[in-house]
Parts: structure tokens; sequence; C-alpha cells
């Protein structure tokens, strides 16, 4: 029989700081029994190397697109078995073999030399982005910068037209409301619905258009993409591509808005970066691990398991906490304080394991790119105006908007 008390996690409080409340539940245990809302709770993990290897864990499935409509009254689910089923043609909701089989056809696409022969095209884009904006002048960096930049970049990767951009987002956004709220509505379910079917059909049309006129770009690739006999679905086609526009886009977002507000803070670890711009790598990892751009996780468990001696049955669902992981004093030292030159930085902001984000390495070569271009051509920037809202997708964490003096 499981009884513990409920912990509250998920509040409007601890949305604008979660960071001392991780750092107390660290302390009390790896395990609780978290709350999500009016209606659920269900069992999370903290610890790093929990979070770690329930990632890594085959007894832990990650089809977890149906457990997303429970926090949805039960009389109105039916609505929304269109939104799961189309979710769970994402990768990142697939278990072996189907997992694993994709997995392997899209690693072609974002192999490391493969992301990083894009570094060029990132650097024009960022060029072209900042180049309106003027030394002194006050911009909110959200709108302006964060929130494009990721969208054009998948976008011209995916061989989207510009255009296009801004429904795009706008559609990433309902789907992150969406799939970032623990306790989520009817409202929020309905928008991401709507958000999958029509980026759905945009992207049929595209794959039909560009399978008569092939190119370089990435939906290219895909369609050419063959091994051992295997290709992708045209469902598992359409989705891929959405699920690429939503992770280039959201994660990234707020890699580069979390990381701008981070540096802010920390005037004189920023101007070392500015003077040793070689440590933008270490940077970069350090921003991801201070503040995560994706809080949490989940999996589905197959079978009984034993968590931190603690037996849960099949079927439940377990969060790992990543957020709390990336601050855990048992893996790191001074996991509070800010450190661009920390080594061997083994954070969890993509995950582990077989499903570790698929375009990790495209965040960071963006968020590269984009924060020591911000901090080498503005050296005298600092935050403006009321201080910064965090979004309310506690699953993915990043600012509303960011005022600052360039």
């Amino acid at each position: 029989m499981l009884s513990q008390a409920k912990k509250v996690v998920f509040s409007d409080d601890i949305l604008q700081d979660p960071y001392p409340t991780y750092s107390r539940l660290l302390e009390e245990g790896p395990l609780h029994y978290v709350d999500v809302g009016s209606k659920w709770a269900v069992w999370s993990v903290f610890s790093h190397v929990e979070c770690s290897a329930i990632a890594k864990d085959p007894r832990c499935s990650a089809k977890r697109a149906q457990q997303m409509l429970l926090p949805l009254p039960l009389s109105r689910q039916a609505e929304f078995t269109e939104l799961a089923r189309m979710l769970g043609l994402w990768l990142i909701f697939m278990d072996p073999p189907e997992h694993t089989r994709l997995r392997k056809l899209l690693n072609k696409g974002f192999s490391a030399a493969a992301i990083e022969a894009l570094r060029p095209q990132v650097e024009t884009i960022v060029d072209r982005m900042l180049k309106p904006l003027q030394r002194g002048a006050e911009v909110e960096l959200m709108r302006e910068f964060a929130n494009p930049m990721p969208v054009s970049i998948i976008a011209e990767m995916l061989g989207v037209p510009q255009a296009q951009q801004e429904r795009f987002a706008h559609w990433s956004r309902a789907i992150a409301l969406f799939r970032g709220s623990p306790n989520r509505t009817v409202e929020q379910a309905h928008a991401a619905q709507d958000a999958l079917i029509e980026l759905t059909a945009f992207f049929k049309e595209t794959v039909a258009e560009r399978r008569r006129n092939k190119g370089t770009d990435l939906i290219s690739l895909l369609i050419d993409i063959e091994e051992e006999g295997e290709v992708l679905t045209e469902e598992e086609l359409y989705a891929q591509c959405i699920a690429l526009l939503f992770a280039g886009h959201e994660t990234t977002r707020n890699l580069i808005g979390n990381g701008m507000y981070t540096l802010l803070q920390h005037p004189d670890q920023t101007d070392d970066l500015r003077r040793n711009p070689e440590q933008i790598r270490s940077a970069v990892e350090e921003l991801l691990r201070y503040e995560s751009p994706v809080q949490f996780t989940a999996r589905v468990l197959k079978e009984d398991i034993e968590i931190c001696g603690r037996t849960i049955p099949q079927k439940w669902s377990i969060l790992c906490m990543l957020g709390a992981a990336n601050r855990d004093p048992k893996k790191f030292k001074d996991p509070n304080q800010l450190n661009l030159k920390r080594l061997h930085n083994e954070h969890l902001a993509f995950s582990a394991g077989p499903h570790a984000c698929i375009g990790g390495q495209l965040a960071r070569l963006e968020g590269q790119v984009a924060l020591l271009n911000l901090v080498q051509r503005f050296p005298n920037m600092k935050l403006s105006g009321p201080r910064p809202e965090w979004a309310s997708t506690f699953g993915f964490r990043g600012l509303k908007s960011l005022s600052m003096t360039l």
C-alpha cells in the first residue's frame, strides 16, 4: 500500500524560483510523492543518480502521451484521443524497437559533424538578427531575439518559408503550454490539438512538394533516409518534423533567455567570458545546468519497480525532476553557484540514455553562437524594467519577457 504526504512543488510562488524547494526536498530524500494538481499526484525523483538511472532503465516506458490526458476531467478525455495519438508518434514518446529504428534513421541528420557544419549558417542568422540592435537601446530580448532566432534556424533546416515562422512559434507555444503544465486544462488541450492538426496539414503539403523538388534541407534528407530497408512512414515523417520544430524552438528559446538573464545577474563572470571567448562551450553547459530549460521528464513503469527503497506499482508515472538533479550537491560542487568554467559537467538538461534529446547538440551550438555574440557586441548591457516573470509552463522553464538595455 502506497501512502505518503503529498509535497507541493507546482505553485505560482515556486514557479518564480523552484530551487530552494528542490534543495529542501533533496535534503529530505531523493523520492517524494508530489501534488501535481487538485486531482492527482505522482512519485518524483529529485536526485541526479536516480534521475539518470530511471532515464536509462528499459523497465521505464517513454510511451506517456496518453497519460498526459489524466489531469483533464474524465468526461472530456475522449475529445483528445487524436492529441494523444499524434504526440505518441514523436520519437521521445516511443519505446524500442520503434524508438531504436527511428532514432537510428534520424541520427544521420543530427550527428556531431552534421551539426557543427551548421555553425556558419547559425552565425549568419544570429548576425542578421542582432545587426539592427544598437548599443544603449532598450529591447525586450525574448520578443526581438530569443523567440524568433531558434525558429528561424530550425525552419531553415526544414526548408520552411520565413513567412510561416510566426505561425510556427504560436503553434509551438500552444503545445508547450499543454505539455509543460502538470495541471493541464481542457482549453490547453484543445489549443495543442488544433496546433498539431494544423502543423500536420502543413508538413503533409510540404513533404509532398519536397518529394517533387528535393533540396538539401532536413525534410529532403528524411525522405531520402534509408537504412537496412527501413524508412520513415508518412505519418512518422510528419510527426518528426513537428517534434523537431517544437524542440528546436522551445528549449533553445529558453536556453537563450535563461542564459542571458543569468549572465546579467553575474557581471564579473560575464566580463571574464567576454575576455575569454574560448570558454563559451563550458559556459553554455553551466547555464544549461544552472537554469535548465526542461525541468522534468516522465516515465511510465512497465512493471513493479523498487525506487529508493519503495516498491512502486506497474503503470504508475514517475517524474524525473531534472532541474533538481542539476542542483544535486552529491553530484555538483557548490550546485547553487554559477561557475562558467565548471569542468566535467554531467548535467541532465537533455536527459540521459536512449532518449537523450536528439537535438541537444543543435541547441548547444545555437546557445554558444547567440550568447557569445550578445556578450561581445553589448559589453554594457544590463537589466531594465520590472523584474522578469517566468512563464507558467513548469516543465519548460523560460521567461515571459526579458527587458534590457544593450
